[in-house]
Order: structure tokens, then C-alpha cells, then sequence
């Protein structure tokens, strides 16, 4: 009879580590996949067409060429957040027929500010010419 309250123990005490590891490793999933949620949310903004981005050599700075910031604009228009150039502002979900878009030089390069929300959305990006 000892033997085999020893033996039911040792059951027990397999099962309890066994469902412990369990649970910690799906604790450790759940802390991944809110990070990589996290990192999609904060990265929505960037879109596949965009995929000309070239960064300066001395401040390590991401550098737009014109026609990237008229691409943003259909972002603008959808909605999804306010844009500066050159101070000019363009709000969201505006009509890109009634915007007056001789303010953006297509040949030139913008430096851009993303303005984040607490929540790590974009609420604005402000695109300044690079002279």
C-alpha cells in the first residue's frame, strides 16, 4: 500500500510540473503575440508601395522623395490621420480633388515627423523639405 501512495505522489507531482510548464509557456505566447500586435499597430502606417525609402548617411534620418508624399496623401484621404507639408496642413478624410498640391515638389526629399497618439497610433506626419 506505501508503494503505491508513493507511486500516486510521484503521478501527482509529474502532472503538477507538467501543467505548470503549460501554463508558463502559454503565458510566454500570450507576451509574444501582444508584442508583435503591438509592433503591427505601430507600423500600420507604412504600406507596401512605399519601398523607396532611402536614409542619409549622416543622421540616420528617414528621407521621403516627393512622390512617396503624394502617395501618403491617399492615406489622408482615407481617413486615417492629418499631414503637414511644408506647413501646409492637409486634414483627414479631405478631398484629394479639392487640395491644392502644387505645395509638394516632386523631385524634391522631405524629412518626416510622425506625431504618435499615447496608444502608438499616427494622429499626424509633417513632411519638411530637405534644402
Amino acid at each position: 500500500m506505501r508503494e503505491q501512495t508513493i507511486s500516486a505522489l510521484e503521478l501527482a507531482a509529474g502532472v503538477a510540473l507538467f501543467l505548470g510548464a503549460v501554463l508558463y509557456a502559454f503565458h510566454i505566447q500570450t507576451m509574444v503575440d501582444g508584442g508583435i500586435s503591438a509592433a503591427g499597430r505601430m507600423t500600420q502606417e507604412q504600406h507596401a508601395g512605399v519601398i523607396t525609402v532611402e536614409m542619409t548617411n549622416e543622421i540616420r534620418k528617414l528621407t521621403y522623395k516627393g512622390s512617396e508624399v503624394l502617395f501618403t496623401l491617399r492615406e489622408v484621404q482615407a481617413g486615417g490621420f492629418d499631414m503637414y507639408v511644408d506647413g501646409v496642413r492637409f486634414r483627414s478624410g479631405s478631398n484629394q480633388e479639392e487640395l491644392d498640391l502644387s505645395v509638394i515638389d516632386t523631385n524634391a526629399r522631405y524629412d518626416a515627423e510622425y506625431v504618435r497618439r499615447i496608444d502608438g497610433f499616427v494622429e499626424s506626419i509633417q513632411f519638411v523639405k530637405v534644402r
